[in-house]
């Protein structure tokens, strides 16, 4: 298998799946969703879906060449796309029956996206200053 094929499966492919999985439950009528749905909180739900998203999306700029330092950069357009994404996940709701746009879901969304590149970032400076002590 090609190279460039592999880093896609292995990091591109995954926030792309989780991108369409996002769009296709966001497509389903209300009256169609199932009845756990109700029980559930709303905006962690948000949240939580919108953190994996976080992790993905800055999975997905990882690049063929590994950098040691931690990057800002990728940071920033992973969380720009992830708020971007879901602002268009609830504009995209006001096309779907019974669903409505809901600017509190896309705040949650942000957050689940904020929150992904916060520990991300946490992650990386733990990292650093553990490779830092055992050398």
């Amino acid at each position: 298998m090609d190279d460039h094929l592999k880093h896609f499966l292995r990091y591109q492919f995954p926030a792309i799946l989780w991108a369409v999985i996002i769009f296709i439950v966001s497509s389903i009528p209300a009256s169609k969703l199932p009845k756990f749905t109700h029980y559930i909180n709303d905006k962690t739900l948000h949240i939580s879906i919108f953190f994996v998203l976080g992790v993905l999306m800055y999975r997905a700029m990882e690049p063929h060449v590994k950098a040691e330092k931690f990057n800002w950069k990728r940071l920033v357009i992973s969380i720009s796309a992830v708020i971007v994404y879901g602002i268009s996940d609830e504009f995209h709701q006001g096309f779907v029956p019974g669903r409505t746009v809901d600017v509190m879901d896309a705040i949650a969304d942000s957050i689940g996206g904020i929150l992904s590149a916060s520990v991300i970032f946490l992650l990386s400076r733990w990292r650093s200053r553990k490779m830092a002590a055992s050398s």
